[in-house]
Parts: structure tokens; sequence; C-alpha cells
């Protein structure tokens, strides 16, 4: 019995939208404030949807 492959479609997708989130997000603070209510909020949603898309993906 082969083993399942571990880097899948949704796999790779979560890990892109986590370096993107990672790599762009500090260009929309300012330099000494603190991030914004709404960027604040970007994260969990983006999480939560790569968490429903990773649960939709497997089915």
């Amino acid at each position: 019995m082969a083993q399942p492959e571990v880097w899948g479609h949704g796999s790779i997708v979560a890990f892109l939208v986590i370096v993107a989130i990672l790599l762009v997000g500090p260009w929309f603070m300012g330099p000494i404030s603190p991030p914004s209510f709404p960027l604040l909020l970007i994260f969990p949603i983006v999480m939560a949807a790569v968490l429903i898309f990773l649960m939709r993906a497997t089915r």
C-alpha cells in the first residue's frame, strides 16, 4: 500500500497564503503605529478560509 502524498494542492495553497501574509502584511502597517483593526481581522478570516478550503479539499 502506497503512502499518501503529504504536500497536496491544499497544503501548497495554505503555505503560499501564509507566506504572502507574512511578506505583505508589514507593508500595510505604519512605521510606529500598531496594526489597524481591519488588518487584525484579516489574519483570522484568511486562516478560517484556508481551514474551510482544506476541509473541503480532503473530502
